[in-house]
């Protein structure tokens, strides 16, 4: 995995990557999501029309030698917070090795999201 310089990647990347989330519940799920401020976040999405609260959001992970992951999580009504999968600063779902290596994986993270909020919906 290349070396991340700074969050502005991670905040630049969010845009797009939140907007193809947001589109892929919508179609698959029927649920909205908007926008909202929260600490510690770099980007936080709350669903809309449910009866459950639900936030997606991006928390950075400073790493050793100045490296960044992001690490997306549902946060339910009782503020347990349901980690999704970590992504690099393009947004590529990763996973750690055995020896500590982040390495890419085959799924997408919109899609590892998007079966996380499934299994947390029933």
């Amino acid at each position: 995995m290349e070396t991340i310089a700074s969050s502005d990647r991670f905040t630049f990347g969010s845009e797009s990557f939140f907007t193809d989330v947001t589109d892929l519940l919508f179609h698959k799920e029927g649920v909205q999501l908007t926008s909202v401020s929260a600490p510690q976040s770099v980007a936080c999405y709350q669903t809309k029309g449910l009866e459950k609260n639900f936030r997606l959001r991006l928390v950075l992970i400073p790493l050793t030698n100045g490296r960044l992951l992001g690490r997306l999580s549902w946060l339910d009504g009782q503020g347990v917070d349901h980690v999704c999968c970590y992504v690099n600063e393009a947004f590529d779902c990763v996973i750690r090795k055995s020896d500590g290596v982040w390495i890419k994986q085959a799924k997408s993270a919109e899609k590892v999201c998007l079966q996380c909020f499934v299994k947390l919906d029933k």
